[in-house]
């Protein structure tokens, strides 16, 4: 079983990758690794004429780099280097539970600056008194449905436990012998996606297509007849 983990990130986060890498070599799954960089200094490919990110840039990019992939754990580090009242990984979180593909993965926060930002919130609320206004941003989290928020320090740990703990997707199976073939085709008996490769097919399954109920039901038939036909034979 391969769990597949993207780390979301302004900076590049090749060295803590092989960290988890070797963490997860006594588990009994292997793990694929994948980082998507949002912001200055090392994603400055989705900032914008004003110098700020640029959320379409980000989706585009997100598209160009992982189309249809779905993953089994996505961690966001909070700060991306915008300013204040820019994007950050609270906001792309909220982007990405829109994305059909992303919706169900399970997703955590990190922060170097973790205390001073839940203190920040805190010293909001001793200054104004306003406890609606303290509490929609606890309620932000809250809503975000994320598995934890941690210190920078440890989320590499905290990303090998958590991403334990994921089930395996009831289409995973499939999915990894579709993209291990990518290339291959079926045979004509399956009308559904004919003319697609395994690839192709296994990016609809992602997207959740209309099509994919027929598709397995027609895959599971061919399944039954060609064991059929052997034990007949």
């Amino acid at each position: 079983m391969v769990k597949q983990l993207l780390i979301v990130d302004n900076d590049d986060q090749s060295e803590a990758i092989d960290r988890i890498t070797s963490l997860v070599k006594t588990k009994p799954f292997k793990i694929e690794c994948h980082q998507f960089l949002v912001g200055l200094p090392d994603g400055n490919d989705v900032i914008g004429e004003n110098g700020r990110i640029d959320m379409k840039l980000v989706r585009e990019k997100f598209e160009k780099e992982f189309g249809a992939r779905r993953f089994h754990l996505m961690a966001f580090d909070v700060k991306l280097n915008d300013p204040e009242d820019g994007v950050d990984g609270v906001e792309l979180i909220r982007s990405f539970n829109g994305q059909p593909n992303a919706t169900k993965t399970k997703k955590l926060l990190y922060s170097s600056e973790l205390t001073e930002i839940v203190q920040g919130y805190l010293d909001d609320y001793k200054a104004s008194s306003n406890y609606e206004r303290a509490w929609e941003k606890f309620k932000t989290l809250i809503n975000l449905e994320i598995l934890d928020f941690c210190q920078r320090e440890e989320y590499e740990k905290k990303i090998v436990y958590y991403i334990e703990k994921v089930l395996e997707k009831e289409d995973d199976y499939l999915l990894d012998k579709l993209r291990g073939n990518q290339d291959l085709t079926f045979s004509p008996a399956i009308e559904v996606f004919q003319g697609l490769n395994f690839g192709q097919i296994a990016d609809k399954i992602n997207t959740n297509d209309s099509e994919v109920p027929k598709f397995k039901k027609s895959l599971i038939e061919l399944s039954v007849s060609y064991f059929s036909a052997i034990d007949n034979g």
